[in-house]
């Protein structure tokens, strides 16, 4: 299946669309299997095809990192936050670090039981996680050690909770809005999947959300999750969704809306179809989203159920509409991507650091 895969993207790689500008991307493997401990790979700007990463840090004697099911980058300090899925913790690397490089700080909270996605604001120097399925934590942003969150958004299934979060799978911050945006799925069978948007300053007594986007006309989907991202400059909410359908085969779609949106209304823009990188395979799934916002590129990660196989990661301009091509694509065996790469992040490296503005 490895050596059959490459054949089957082909035509995709052959075609990408022509890109602007691309930062330096980096994505971690979550290795969910157990056998093998995660690792994070940084891929060059502009990087392509079957490439190598330019540093990948892994788990070693100073390295307790378990699983990278999601990385952020953050500028300032220019270095990358790590939700460790199964180390119950989460990790500050330097950008540059390679191999099995020791953390800057490690957060070892027990609030942290199984942490999916973590996102940076420096505007008010606070650090926002996805806590399991469940809640979404907020720490300082330079917490380590077992430091207790500040505050909390709880279930709905939380006495008391009006907060309807369900099943959540995507968590993005809207620092110009003071707002937090999260892609969530419904219990109630169809599993329809929704964004609520909060306050910043939600916590376990005030937890309302500011407004729903939920509804048939959102196309939001169906049991495979909604994972988002935010454009702050453009004002956008960038979501991931799709279904899932007979024989394990699950289709995917990436939808734009206004950051107001509220409601059962219709995307701004819908990007689909067998050119975009979003035709999944039999036992392929959606694994992350991220976002270059700099060069407006979506970034999308996709793996698999069987850890024999090889994950990949795309990217989609966010003005993008309809069946487009994807501007870049990294998959191949050179690439270090394991069976399942986690929600990956992108650096403004090309942008500041190249010269390049």
């Amino acid at each position: 299946m490895r050596k059959i895969l490459p054949l089957l993207l082909s035509p995709v790689l052959s075609l990408l669309a022509a890109s602007g500008g691309q930062a330096r991307v980096i994505v971690g493997n979550v290795n969910a299997d157990g056998l093998n401990p995660g690792s994070i790979n940084t891929f060059a700007d502009g990087a392509t095809g079957n490439v190598v990463p330019l540093v990948t840090i892994v788990h070693g004697p100073a390295n307790p990192m378990n699983t990278a099911n999601a990385v952020e980058y953050e500028a300032n300090e220019n270095v990358i936050y790590v939700a460790d899925y199964a180390g119950h913790a989460i990790h500050v690397f330097d950008a540059n670090g390679n191999g099995g490089a020791t953390p800057l700080r490690t957060l070892t909270s027990s609030a942290l039981t199984q942490p999916r996605i973590v996102r940076v604001d420096r505007a008010h120097e606070e650090l926002v996680a996805l806590e399991g399925q469940t809640r979404i934590c907020t720490w300082p942003r330079l917490a380590s050690g077992a430091q207790n969150p500040l505050r909390c958004i709880p279930p709905s299934t939380d006495s008391g909770s009006h907060s309807q979060l369900m099943r959540p799978d995507g968590l993005a911050l809207n620092l110009a809005r003071g707002e937090i945006v999260v892609g969530n799925t419904e219990f109630t069978s169809p599993n329809n999947g929704n964004i609520l948007i909060f306050d910043r300053s939600a916590d376990q007594f005030n937890n309302t959300p500011l407004r729903k986007i939920a509804g048939p006309a959102t196309r939001l989907g169906t049991s495979v999750g909604v994972r988002v991202v935010v454009d702050e400059q453009a004002q956008l909410i960038i979501a991931l969704a799709g279904e899932l359908n007979p024989g394990a085969a699950n289709t995917a779609r990436i939808l734009v809306f206004p950051a107001d949106a509220d409601g059962n209304v219709a995307p701004l823009r819908v990007i689909e179809g067998n050119d975009t990188g979003l035709k999944l395979f039999n036992n392929e799934n959606v694994t992350g989203l991220g976002y270059d916002e700099p060069n407006r590129t979506v970034l999308v990660t996709t793996g698999w159920s069987v850890s024999t196989l090889q994950g990949r990661i795309f990217g989609q301009s966010v003005w993008s509409n309809g069946n487009a091509l994807p501007v870049f694509m990294i998959t191949g065996n050179q690439t270090r991507l394991g069976y399942r790469p986690g929600t990956p992040t992108a650096t403004n490296y090309r942008i500041f650091r190249d010269g390049f503005d």
